[in-house]
């Protein structure tokens, strides 16, 4: 059976300035979905030792370090796996602190 389907949605998280955010994009499908992030509906790239985007067991997770105000919008994970296309947004809100 074909089937893509997000097993939670991607955390809303608030994070004062400096610190770390972790978002989460929890997907299942078959077959196995890709999975890429957007921020405000332009492609999040990757900055080394910053901003790493990591494949994992349930999806795919984000992770800024050393945040900025700049870091705060509406961050998407697309999953798509050929069948069908789902995205669920989660809001990444950076406060000064």
């Amino acid at each position: 059976d074909y089937f893509l389907t997000f097993l939670e949605p991607v955390n809303n998280i608030t994070v004062v300035q400096g610190q770390t955010a972790i978002l989460h994009c929890k997907v299942a499908g078959n077959p196995s979905p890709n999975v890429r992030w957007l921020k405000n509906d332009a492609p999040v790239v990757q900055e080394p030792r910053r901003i790493i985007i990591r494949k994992t067991d349930y999806g795919s997770r984000l992770r800024i370090q050393d945040l900025d105000t700049t870091d705060t919008g509406y961050y998407q994970c697309v999953a798509s796996n050929g069948m069908k296309t789902i995205t669920a947004t989660g809001v990444l809100f950076v406060r000064l602190g």
